[in-house]
């Protein structure tokens, strides 16, 4: 009894040593340099507050707003391309991602029909943000999108779409062969010009140019095109002084970023222009934005509440080191892989794209259901965590490359 009493004693005892520690997860899409951009926020973070940062790569877009609007997830980069959503909030724009739509040499770049129709067209994963503002631009130019050939594979792309930052000479070396196409004349911008017919129609959308030179010869003049800013958000129910923190120590600490692409200097700023934000402000940013410092009771309750909560631990230690001796955690990982590898060795047998279906559901299921256990800490967010991730998005890519693969036969079998 004597040494459970010591025990019970040094377990409060370093807890009360830092009593503030709390862990926040992170999701981002891994396109462009959104990882690197994700990895020194968790480093800066970190270094400042007695935080954990678990950083997560999203499926897609929708998929991570989910996970923010359901408190699955505590912070996410999102483009400002989503409609307005309850549960989630901005707090504050982190840079411009542009629109650049390369074509081979020699195809019609005249106009954005003749390329689209002349493909094939590379627009990313299925709802992601270069795909969904692809879909609205066909709809905005009145294109069938059945007449148009869209492939999954870059290399054979006529014509590739990427939303992301500034092209660097190393990326562009692998465009060899291939032109930027403009939606305007530069010298022609006015408010009846294409890109201002196509913000007025998608406000969430800016006319950007890509000046002539910068990307050398692919740039013998400008480019104009469209950018949509790529906001960090946050859950609706994430504390005020977590979001005030985070917001003003990173707009601060901007010339950490700068290094990853220029944009993001001009980007992460706190005058940034917060009417163009879809999703509207964390009250902690705006408190942090207008200058509105927490109150010592707002900035300190919470660690009051840890300092009480140790007081009560003193006389309940005993108790609740017999019970969480008694209740260790167990990892379930095992039985997720289980249903994992049966899907997984059963592809090969799908023989209808509605049975596809099924099982992609059924593995965006499980998905769901190891975040919520990982949430509620019946898991365990280690190597065998993340390696089921990755495993269960390799299988929903085969699933639907095999749904693919269905559907060429049924079209040749009709046609």
């Amino acid at each position: 009894m004597k040494k459970t009493i010591i025990a019970a004693i040094a377990i409060i005892f370093l807890a009360s040593c830092n009593p503030t520690t709390l862990t926040f997860s992170f999701i981002y899409n891994d396109e462009g340099p959104n990882k690197e951009i994700a990895s020194k926020m968790k480093e800066l973070l970190e270094s400042e507050f007695n935080v954990e940062i678990m950083l997560i790569d999203g499926l897609n877009t929708n998929a991570n707003l989910d996970s923010l609007i359901h408190d699955k997830v505590d912070i996410a980069l999102v483009e400002n391309y989503v409609n307005y959503q309850e549960g989630l909030n901005s707090a504050f724009s982190v840079y411009s991602e542009v629109l650049h739509i390369l074509y081979q040499e020699g195809m019609d770049g005249s106009t954005f029909a003749s390329l689209m129709y002349d493909g094939p067209v590379y627009i990313g994963r299925e709802g992601s943000p270069t795909y969904n503002l692809m879909m609205d631009l066909w709809d905005y130019y009145g294109l069938d999108a059945s007449q148009i050939t869209v492939t999954h594979n870059m290399p054979d792309a006529r014509v590739v779409v990427e939303l992301t930052n500034l092209f660097t000479k190393q990326h562009l070396q692998d465009y060899q062969g291939f032109k930027l196409f403009s939606f305007d004349d530069a010298n022609n911008l006015s408010d009846a010009s294409t890109v201002q017919g196509i913000t007025l129609k998608y406000p969430r959308l800016s006319p950007f140019i890509i000046p002539q030179n910068s990307y050398w010869s692919f740039t013998d003049k400008p480019i104009v095109t469209l950018s949509v800013d790529l906001v960090m958000m946050v859950r609706s129910r994430m504390g005020e002084v977590a979001v005030n923190d985070f917001t003003k120590t990173m707009l601060r600490n901007r010339q950490i970023f700068t290094s990853i692409d220029p944009l993001l200097f001009e980007g992460m700023k706190e005058d940034f222009d917060q009417a163009k934000l879809n999703i509207p402000l964390h009250e902690g940013a705006r408190i942090f934005l207008e200058r509105e410092e927490p109150s010592f009771i707002e900035r300190y309750a919470e660690l009051g509440g840890v300092i009480l909560s140790i007081i009560i631990a003193l006389w309940s230690g005993i108790a609740s080191l017999t019970k969480w001796q008694a209740q260790k955690k167990k990892d379930k990982i095992d039985e997720f892989y289980e249903d994992l590898m049966n899907i997984k060795n059963g592809i090969t047998g799908i023989s209808t794209i509605a049975e596809g279906m099924k099982r992609v559901k059924r593995v965006q299921l499980a998905q769901n259901k190891a975040f919520e256990m990982l949430i509620e800490e019946k898991l365990v967010a280690n190597d065998s965590f993340r390696i089921y991730m990755e495993l269960s998005k390799e299988t929903i890519n085969e699933l639907r490359g095999k749904m693919r693969i269905l559907k060429t036969k049924q079209e040749r079998a009709t046609s």
